[in-house]
């Protein structure tokens, strides 16, 4: 597959490393780099977990649905989406390179439970992290041009998309 590498999408699940690989991806890349949550919290003034208790993910899900609408028509970029992403915007992720940034669900729940600003993970972590995986897993794989296991050291993770990148010509 020979997919437009201007937009690059990086989609996973919360904690896959999205907005981590996805900073220095943008240096290595000299590309400009957006974490679509950051922009939301920017738009709104304030914080993804206050969005969703005042205004409820529905909410949420339209701002986040605007934003990426605006930052998939850029070039030269990498986007680091929010988790959930995935689950209304099939058709815009059709127009971006998606690297699927798979971890096993160990590693998700363990860098999941150190923090408490995901709102879909506030009460039960390991439970609600496997139910969002299983309900998810399907859809990351289908929509990703390029699955990357981002389990282990974060600069292998880069290195191996770099290659991806530049052998997919």
């Amino acid at each position: 597959m020979n997919k437009d590498k201007n937009c690059i999408c990086l989609i996973g699940m919360p904690g896959s490393g999205k907005s981590t690989i996805g900073k220095l991806l943008s240096e290595k890349l000299k590309y400009s780099f957006f974490d679509t949550d950051q922009e939301i919290e920017k738009r709104e003034k304030n914080k993804i977990k206050n969005i969703f208790s005042i205004k409820g993910e529905d909410y949420f899900r339209s701002v986040e649905t605007q934003v990426f609408n605006e930052l998939v028509e850029k070039k030269k970029i990498v986007i680091s989406t929010g988790g959930g992403l995935i689950l209304n915007n099939l058709e815009k992720l059709k127009l971006s390179f998606n690297i699927y940034l798979y971890c096993n669900i160990d590693v998700l729940i363990q860098r999941a439970s150190r923090n408490n600003l995901r709102p879909l993970l506030s009460q039960n972590t390991p439970l609600q992290m496997t139910n969002l995986f299983n309900e998810r897993k399907d859809i990351y794989i289908k929509i990703a041009d390029v699955t990357i296991n981002a389990t282990d050291n974060q600069n292998v993770t880069i290195t191996e998309i770099i290659k991806k990148i530049k052998n997919d010509n």
